[in-house]
């Protein structure tokens, strides 16, 4: 962990173990961040390593403990199988918008660029879930007044 925490405080991205190509995932990695940039994720941190664990959700509490260790508002931790994400600034479903979107890219520069647009898209449709909302508030107050009558 510590050898993470200081490749993150170094330049934002870390890796788990050296590779010879390492420095150009790096290089593309940082231009997909900077070429689609998020206002909702804020600065964020990319961890990349090489297995996935036998227990997966060790993978977001590694990313919780470089989220509060540094000075990152959002953490994305990847595998060849796995990205999961913990973030102050994003809510959990953008978040999980953007890992299922991140997974899906083999390439790991267009899964940082997958992350942040669906992340950044990803809205909550308030409107129609506050209509259906009333439409069920008023079938409750129209069959509880139907009952009351019906015992009158």
């Amino acid at each position: 962990m510590a050898d993470l925490e200081g490749q993150l405080a170094a330049d934002g991205i870390a890796f788990g173990a050296e590779n010879p190509v390492n420095g150009t995932v790096e290089a593309a990695m940082r231009d997909a961040l900077d070429a689609a940039p998020s206002a909702g994720q804020g600065h964020t941190g990319l961890v990349v390593l090489e297995h996935t664990p036998a227990h997966v959700p060790d993978l977001r509490d590694v990313a919780q403990d470089l989220l509060l260790a540094g000075d990152f508002d959002t953490v994305i931790v990847r595998t060849p199988q796995v990205a999961l994400a913990v973030s102050d600034t994003l809510d959990r479903a953008s978040i999980d918008a953007g890992q299922r979107a991140m997974v899906t890219e083999s390439d790991y520069p267009q899964g940082v660029t997958a992350f942040v647009e669906a992340a950044d898209s990803f809205h909550v449709p308030w409107i129609p879930l506050a209509l259906a909302a009333a439409i069920v508030f008023g079938v409750v107050i129209g069959a509880t007044a139907w009952a009351v009558r019906r015992r009158m």
